[in-house]
């Protein structure tokens, strides 16, 4: 269960009130449109949460990576 930077790049393009949640062991972009079948995922940041930790480094791939691991990170700490 590893946030990547290909993730949160795939979530900043689907644009606002689209998630990263995880789900079955899987790490999905999920546009509001959808989240109601994944109900029960966990969220593992909205695209407002992302915007906001990259601020202007949004195209930035170091700045995608580590925003990436600092994510696992939570993840890994929740136990799941």
């Amino acid at each position: 269960m590893k946030v990547t930077a290909a993730d949160l790049r795939a979530l900043l393009q689907s644009g606002a009130g689209t998630n990263l949640v995880l789900e079955g062991g899987q790490v999905l972009v999920v546009p509001p449109g959808q989240a109601a079948e994944h109900e029960g995922a966990l969220t593992v940041a909205s695209w407002e949460d992302v915007r906001r930790r990259l601020g202007d480094d949004a195209q930035d791939e170091r700045a995608l990576q580590e925003q990436a691991e600092i994510l696992t990170t939570e993840i890994t700490e929740l136990g799941a």
